[in-house]
């Protein structure tokens, strides 16, 4: 102890002698163990012990000796005892050539110091080589350097500056050694290393966890799909979805903007329990979501019904809950269409079948508006039995047009409940009518009896048959009837038209037209044609009836799928004929001409012509009712005398006016 106080008395008192003979310091380079080696100038002369080292020690306040190099031409000492990488270390290097002379030098150790503000800013700064550059360091800048371990063994050189700080950024990091170090090189080429600083560094923060919406089956390739909005984490490198309880990791989804998955091992006929969780670039992962089960529907359909039972179960995993279950529905593998919405987790449902099949599903719809669909069912429709041919043979109205006689011609093999009439007014909509019951016959008839008269209204019918279930039903071809149009071209000539009879595939072999006066017992055939229109000349046929009636009867060309050739009646309108009424003034009974007293009289009401005659007392002499009928001049047999007579006749006109005329005639020999 004594030894060392001389030293240092005797170190003061040399540096207070000879501070004009210093010794140039280099530079101070710092070991990664804490050694530091020191590079400081050779000097020489006579009485050369050595190059004391020296460190300052705060504790005691002085210079205490670490070391001495006893070789003068060793420039360079490493101190072992001096730790530099907890602190600052104040060097001193003494040539001793005893105590006339000592020359000096000193240099501080840089000291690199840290502050880690993220796990990837770290905020650096270092101290100074000492209050004065050493020789050859003025002006020169300082190089930090950095390596990771776990990418390269090389030190990166990322600034070079006159400031002794530094904030370093570097790209995130999942675990690694960051190491930095500062150098400072003199114009000797010397360079000053600060210690090494060592920080751990890695992303151990779990990313935000994904907001899974819905685990739902896509409608076109039925596979079951999550949809989640993705994690609001920056270094989000994907999704891990699992399934059960505990979850069972299934899948991962690469990316960040990931929001869906499709499960293809997942059947869509099962229950499957899903959730998601966010991983981030250093595979740190979230909390998982919570689990979401998919819809199950089944279907049942009983034979020989068009109704369906559905049943699935509910989807409970909406936060805000399920504001409506909505059931679609689709034929012959096109894409469902809306149907009903269901107040609960089974509906019953009507389905057509008419199609061979049906697919169904239900959507599940939050308060919210997110949707989850279910599996879709497909139902094959089987096709029952049905008939083999259904004809309407004849559609044939009635005199007086308010009834059309239906004739048809079915498959009786195929036994059913009941036949379906149906009419139309306008060859669009057709509206039931009738049911007619199945009797086994082939051949059925039907009288219609119409709401209007079918002058004013083209009627047409179909037939319907039910299948062996009752559920679909073989419609006729329609038939039409025949509306016959009248054109008084003038006195003497009608004009007649109609429409085609159209019903028959064997066609119209020809049209035969019947005219009937009002009163007459019976229509006569006036001709027959295979237009559909006739003029019919009346000049010679002057009737006392106002009326002329006609209808055309459609005769089939062949007989048709019932054996039959069929006939069909045409509607029976009429020309009303303006009343003609002429009553001559005189006649001769006792002559071989002119000896009728009659009037002519055309187009009057049938049974309402009444005719007398009186003398001039007043006494009836003749009375008829028959407008044919005339006074051949006799009363009782005999003639009546020349003389003048009194006529009263009465009669309905052809506009519904009841006439009476009366007058004179006079009887001449």
């Amino acid at each position: 102890m004594k030894s060392l106080l001389s030293f240092v008395t005797s170190l003061a008192v040399s540096l207070f002698a000879f501070s004009q003979n210093n010794i140039d310091v280099y530079c101070a380079e710092v070991h990664e163990d804490g050694s530091t080696t020191i590079h400081y100038q050779i000097v020489d002369g006579d009485g050369f012990s050595g190059y004391i080292i020296s460190a300052y020690d705060f504790s005691a306040e002085a210079y205490l000796q670490v070391g001495i190099e006893n070789d003068v031409m060793q420039g360079s000492y490493t101190d072992n005892v001096r730790n530099a990488n907890v602190e600052q270390i104040n060097y001193l290097v003494t040539a001793d050539f005893g105590e006339d002379r000592r020359p000096y030098g000193g240099i501080k150790t840089m000291f690199l110091s840290y502050e880690q503000v993220s796990d990837n800013e770290i905020n650096l700064s270092w101290t100074s080589l000492g209050s004065s550059m050493p020789e050859g360091s003025q002006g020169q800048s300082y190089k930090l350097y950095r390596k990771q371990k776990k990418q390269s063994d090389q030190w990166q050189l990322i600034a070079v500056q006159d400031e002794r700080q530094y904030t370093d950024i570097f790209p995130p990091v999942c675990s690694d050694t960051i190491i930095y170090k500062v150098e400072l090189e003199n114009a000797n080429g010397c360079v000053s290393r600060s210690n090494q600083v060592q920080i751990e560094v890695g992303d151990n923060e779990i990313p935000q966890m994904p907001d899974l919406k819905s685990v739902s089956v896509d409608e076109l390739t039925q596979t079951l799909v999550l949809n989640w909005v993705p994690s609001s984490s920056e270094d989000v490198y994907g999704y891990v979805v699992c399934a059960g309880n505990p979850c069972v990791a299934l899948d991962t989804v690469w990316g960040a903007d990931a929001y869906d998955y499709y499960c293809e091992d997942c059947s869509v006929e099962e229950l499957n329990s899903l959730a998601v969780m966010a991983i981030d670039t250093c595979f740190n992962t979230s909390l998982r979501t919570e689990s979401h089960t998919n819809i199950v529907l089944s279907a049942d359909r009983k034979a020989c019904s068009d109704k369906v039972m559905l049943e699935w179960n509910p989807y409970e995993d909406f936060p805000d809950g399920v504001e409506r279950y909505d059931i679609y529905v689709g034929y012959d593998n096109a894409a469902p269409v809306f149907f009903a919405t269901a107040s609960g987790v089974g509906e019953q449902i009507t389905i057509d079948p008419s199609h061979s099949s049906c697919g169904i599903y239900v959507m599940a719809v939050s308060n919210d508006g997110v949707i989850s669909n279910s599996n879709k069912v497909v139902l094959s429709i089987e096709t029952a039995e049905q008939v083999d041919f259904i004809e309407i043979r004849k559609a044939s109205v009635r005199q007086g047009n308010k009834e059309v006689d239906l004739e048809f011609y079915v498959d009786a093999s195929l036994e059913v409940s009941k036949y379906v009439l149906k009419r139309s007014a306008d060859n669009a909509s057709y509206r039931q009518i009738a049911y007619i019951p199945y009797t086994g016959d082939n051949t059925l008839t039907y009288v219609d009896h119409l709401p209007s008269s079918a002058t004013g209204t083209m009627y047409s019918y179909i037939l319907e048959a039910p299948d062996a279930c009752g559920l679909l039903y073989t419609a006729s071809e329609p038939a039409f009837i025949m509306q016959l149009s009248l054109e008084e071209v003038d006195m003497n000539t009608n004009r007649l038209s109609w429409t085609p009879y159209v019903s028959w595939a064997n066609m119209v072999g020809s049209y035969e037209i019947y005219r009937q006066s009002e009163g007459e017992p019976e229509a006569v055939m006036i001709d027959a044609t295979t237009q559909t229109s006739y003029t019919d000349y009346v000049g010679d046929l002057m009737s006392a009836a106002d009326k002329t009636y006609y209808y055309v009867m459609a005769i089939e060309a062949s007989a048709g799928i019932d054996g039959k050739k069929q006939t069909a009646n045409s509607t029976h309108p009429y020309i009303k004929r303006e009343t003609l009424f002429f009553v001559p003034n005189a006649f001769t009974p006792k002559a071989s001409e002119n000896n009728i007293f009659k009037p002519l009289c055309h187009f009057v009401r049938t049974g309402t012509y009444k005719m007398r005659i009186y003398n001039r007392y007043g006494t009836l002499l003749f009375a008829t009712a028959d407008i044919e009928d005339g006074w051949d001049g006799r009363y009782k047999g005999e003639f009546c005398f020349p003389d003048v007579y009194v006529y009263i006749i009465e009669f309905v006109n052809s506009d519904g006016e009841k006439e009476v005329r009366k007058g004179t005639v006079a009887v001449v020999d």
